[in-house]
């Protein structure tokens, strides 16, 4: 259309100026006649259509728009409004002459027609083209004027724009790593707003963001106020959809999570009673997947996944190496990276496990891994003591090397498998020259080359079958960067196998299902996570062994499986009838749990069984945990507190150095002293007169498992026998022994 529509308007710009000097045959003649009106309007609608069409298929681009439109514009004008007076020229000026003045003044709004009615011209009238030309020039005036003023107020109509905006997918703390992102992330644009909140407009990557589709808010995104003014709505409503806190300082990612939940707690989307889907940034592997199964215990108001950037790499260079039919690896470097890999190669052996109960299938075997260097030791023994806090298996047929260099294991690789590959995890010029080396020296070995430079995996080798990579948080096009949608999807993709029916919408592979099918795959595996804890039950770090849940457990989880599957089919329009008619969207077991038929109410628990065993394979292992159960607990007593305008440190009970940030309040009582957000200090404390505070407000709080970490806005604490884990009105976590627990606070009932 965009071509069709194009050569349309060149051919009737060609035409109008061909018809100033020569009498077109037929119905073309119109274009010489200064009366007729079709030809002007047929090749407006033409232009306007060839560029609206373009500006839509390239809206995601950073292409010029209003420049590309303005350079057409004023070709038009030139063309037309050149052949226009070149026909008539003024007497006593050479035509040339004539011809530039007239066109100079016709740009600069000086529309010169004089000559046309002077003895000697017989155009009949003012030409077509030069009317044309003149209404081009109008437009480009317009368009000049309205982009230079767009540009002026561009902050202020983003804010109004966001502000009443019912649906809004929201970014915070975007740095230069981050900004890649932003494109993955506008993925959805078509049903959100999208909004990053800023407090520097002259931020280096706030073009890339505009040029993605995303609305800039300069704002302070740590006041609770600022961001509240943005997201609340009336009546209780917020507007806050999806959430990406992309901050590379974890605690600092940790308190802008915390003000976005403070700003929005104790209300209800716009839209409905919809949960928040969250992405936060954690770069330490460790940290990552804690806060990922922390979280589950939010749903269905918050569904939050991490995103690190060792993992992400870790992820495409293991996608590489999978495509590339690798069978052995060699990790060399000792950083987070290499600590990643394993991991993630750990996870793949876990997801080609899927399924190996049913006959004939052949589960993918992730390649035997090789960590070579001094402290090969140590990441294995790391590397080992996570998989076991989470009652999973190592990764099988991975060691340490430490006892030789790495040329005679590269060698000794080379020699034994088929398809060797040798990694290294350090940014280092040593590394990169040796890396290019042992390229050279092996043409079958794969090498992946770390450069600082470099983001993500380079597309074309270095030389030989050495690449460059380098750190990313962005996974390309068509792979999920949310974990839960990657677990559904290998939980569908195992459906798939042992039940396949080519004829059935909701049994056809990931990519060619419907939106509505794949948000029910994941809602699935988002409610029997959520559903679990709810029942007293933990995905957490345990040395426990799994245990199935008891009978009421499992009547529970089943119930609420069927109500959050019953709302998202009514969401979508769907009714109860006697059967099931996809072309009408009828279901019989569109019914409340108390009035579902037995045989259905089975098939439920049926499904949670299955899913949790799928679960187990990939990982998520759940078992009885008396430290899961949350309960309410209300502030009492009052305090001594100030605001301190300058960073400081200070010390827990049990001896962890916390540290509190210039703006923080210093809050003093029987317990000793310690630092407290300013947002949330406010909105948990009432004035008594000078510095006294009453302590108010609910919390909820579980007793902690001796040896977890609790990752507080002030720093990391490590729970000790007897301690308490609170949660407060943000979201943010701390420890508090149970002598404190005691004389701080009360426990509400129900």
């Amino acid at each position: 259309m965009i071509w069709a529509a194009g050569a349309v308007y060149a051919v009737g710009v060609a035409l109008l100026a061909v018809a100033v000097y020569v009498d077109l045959p037929g119905f073309l003649g119109a274009y010489g006649d200064p009366r007729a009106a079709w030809p002007i309007a047929v090749n407006l609608a033409a232009g306007l259509l060839a560029y609206g069409t373009w500006r839509w298929v390239h809206r995601r681009s950073s292409r010029p728009f209003a420049v590309v439109l303005l350079g057409l514009g004023i070709a038009t004008v030139l063309v037309l409004a050149s052949a226009s007076y070149g026909r008539c020229p003024e007497e006593g000026l050479s035509t040339g002459w004539s011809v530039v003045t007239r066109v100079v003044g016709l740009l600069t709004n000086n529309y010169a027609v004089d000559m046309f009615s002077a003895p000697g011209c017989d155009t009949g009238g003012v030409p077509l083209a030069l009317q044309f030309a003149r209404l081009t020039q109008l437009i480009v005036l317009l368009v000049a004027a309205t982009s230079a003023l767009a540009a002026l107020l561009r902050t202020q109509v983003d804010r109004v724009a966001v502000r009443w905006s019912p649906r809004l997918s929201v970014v915070l703390g975007v740095d230069a790593t981050s900004a890649p992102l932003l494109t993955a992330l506008a993925a959805d644009s078509d049903r959100y707003t999208l909004a990053v909140l800023t407090p520097d407009p002259l931020a280096p990557w706030v073009g890339q963001a505009r040029a993605a589709g995303w609305r800039v808010v300069v704002t302070d995104p740590r006041s609770v106020d600022a961001v509240a003014r943005l997201l609340v709505r009336p009546s209780r409503r917020h507007a806050l959809r999806r959430l990406a806190v992309l901050a590379p300082d974890s605690t600092e990612a940790q308190r802008l999570m915390g003000v976005v939940q403070t700003a929005v707690e104790g209300r209800r989307t716009v839209t409905g009673n919809h949960p928040v889907r969250a992405l936060v940034r954690m770069d330490e592997a460790w940290q990552a997947e804690d806060w990922r199964r922390r979280y589950l215990s939010r749903i269905p108001e918050w569904i939050v996944d991490t995103i690190s950037e060792n993992e992400v790499t870790a992820r495409l260079l293991v996608d590489h190496l999978v495509e590339r039919g690798v069978d052995h690896v060699l990790l060399a470097g000792q950083s987070d990276l290499t600590f990643a890999v394993v991991a993630e190669l750990a996870q793949r052996a876990r997801e080609g496990g899927l399924g190996t109960g049913r006959p004939g299938h052949r589960g993918a075997s992730a390649p035997g891994v090789t960590i070579v260097g001094e402290s090969a030791d140590e990441v294995l023994e790391e590397h080992a003591l996570s998989q076991r806090r989470f009652g999973n298996a190592q990764l099988d047929r991975v060691h340490a090397e430490t006892d030789h260099e790495l040329d005679e294991v590269v060698a000794e690789a080379v020699e034994e498998h088929a398809a060797p590959a040798l990694v290294f995890s350090d940014v280092s010029l040593p590394d990169q020259r040796l890396a290019s080396r042992l390229g050279a020296s092996y043409p079958r070995l794969l090498v992946y080359s770390r450069h600082a430079e470099v983001s993500g995996l380079g597309a074309e080798p270095l030389l030989a079958q050495v690449r460059a990579f380098g750190s990313t948080l962005d996974a390309g096009q068509g792979r999920p960067v949310d974990s839960w949608e990657r677990i559904a999807r290998l939980l569908h993709e195992d459906y798939l196998r042992d039940h396949p029916d080519a004829d059935d919408p909701a049994r056809r592979p990931w990519a060619e299902l419907a939106p509505f099918y794949r948000e029910s795959n994941v809602r699935q595996v988002l409610t029997t996570l959520g559903s679990a804890v709810a029942v007293g039950r933990s995905w957490g770090a345990s040395a426990d062994a799994a245990s199935p849940p008891s009978d009421d457990q499992l009547d529970e989880m089943a119930r609420r499986e069927h109500d959050s599957w019953l709302d998202h089919y009514r969401r979508y329009g769907w009714t109860w009838g006697p059967t099931r008619d996809r072309a009408t969207k009828k279901h019989p077991d569109l019914l409340p749990w108390d009035r579902l038929p037995d045989e259905s109410r089975a098939k439920d628990r049926e499904g949670v069984v299955d899913s949790l065993a799928l679960l187990e394979t990939l990982g998520y292992r759940s078992f009885d945990d008396p430290h899961a159960t949350w309960v309410r607990l209300r502030r009492r007593g009052e305090v001594t507190a100030v605001r301190r305008d300058e960073p400081w440190s200070w010390t827990t009970a049990a001896g962890a150095v916390m540290r509190g940030r210039a703006g923080d309040w210093e809050v003093i009582d029987d317990g000793g002293s310690r630092s407290v957000d300013a947002a949330i200090f406010e909105e948990t404390h009432e004035p008594l007169g000078g510095d006294r505070w009453r302590r108010v407000g609910e919390v909820r709080g579980r007793l902690a498992r001796p040896g977890e970490v609790v990752h507080s806005l002030e720093g990391d604490q490590t729970a000790r026998p007897g301690q308490w884990v609170l949660r407060g009105v943000a979201g943010e976590e701390w420890l508090v022994s149970a002598a404190h627990l005691e004389s701080a606070y009360d426990r509400v009932e129900g």
